[in-house]
């Protein structure tokens, strides 16, 4: 008898715990996950609609648009329409320094239109010196850049959208003794879409997650480094996926997840459907 009381207090113990698991693995929140758009920009350029449809048969949750900011205001209602139907959302918009300077009402409109609360910067360099983020320019091209998005922040942020920046390699290289995703950092509405394999050759991503707790607007879940060239399938490279998964999801406060795929042995339309199986097998 007392044998059977030990076993069942025990089993309550273990039946308790178990149902605490159990309720935090419910209240863990949904991130989605999106597909950077361009990884199949030539698929969607031959066949938009149908090219969308399949990225919604995959089990993608939503997509960032590439290449969209000559679309007239008609055009967005109607890629609206599409997305609507897939039960797609547009997470975000991938944009050129340029149109924080010159079409940023513009961006505004189809950005509202299409539902994407974050516009993205998707780089600090120009092609001519001297311009706005240039690498040649030092220190003082990374400031006016930040000064830039800050100002473009505060005007989005009226607008209910957010300013986000999407990093390569470079801005977590050294110069002149600092680094310039720190320098942008310092522009207080950014927020950021780290490529983790592009920031983890100069650095930790997990420790830049957790560096600006609350600044991740996502993160780009690309693999690395690359074999031959090519790129590797999520979660058959280097990253330390659960690690970068913990900082994103508790200090980070990430929204969404994008995959985005570079050259494989697999076709693009093939690479973002394994890359998303391989995400729910490592993240769940």
């Amino acid at each position: 008898m007392r044998n059977c009381e030990v076993f069942s207090r025990r089993g309550f113990v273990a039946l308790g715990a178990a149902s605490v698991a159990a309720l935090r693995a419910e209240s863990r929140k949904h991130i989605p996950v999106g597909v950077l758009l361009y990884a199949v920009q030539k698929e969607l350029n031959a066949d938009f609609e149908g090219t969308l449809r399949a990225v919604a048969k995959m089990g993608y949750e939503g997509v960032e648009f590439t290449q969209y900011i000559d679309w007239t205001p008609a055009r967005a209602k109607d890629i609206r329409a599409q997305l609507d139907s897939l039960h797609l959302k547009c997470y975000s918009t991938h944009n050129e320094p340029e149109v924080f300077t010159d079409r940023l009402d513009h961006a505004i409109e189809i950005n509202h239109i299409l539902g994407s609360e974050s516009i993205s910067c998707v780089r600090g360099l120009a092609a001519q010196p001297g311009a706005i983020g240039f690498q040649g320019a030092g220190l003082e091209g990374w400031k006016k850049l930040t000064d830039l998005l800050q100002k473009s922040a505060e005007r989005l942020k009226r607008e209910r959208q957010r300013c986000a920046f999407h990093n390569h390699a470079v801005e977590f290289e050294t110069v002149d003794g600092r680094r310039p995703i720190d320098i942008l950092a310092t522009a207080p509405d950014l927020v950021f879409q780290t490529d983790i394999r592009a920031s983890s050759q100069y650095a930790d991503p997990a420790a830049f997650l957790e560096q600006y707790p609350g600044r991740c607007d996502c993160i780009l879940a690309t693999d690395g480094p690359a074999v031959n060239g090519k790129s590797v399938l999520f979660g058959k490279g280097k990253m330390p996926w659960p690690k970068i998964f913990a900082a994103a999801e508790n200090k980070g406060g990430i929204r969404f997840y994008l995959l985005t795929q570079g050259a494989t042995d697999l076709t693009p339309m093939e690479a973002i459907q394994k890359d998303l199986e391989l995400f729910h097998e490592l993240h769940g």
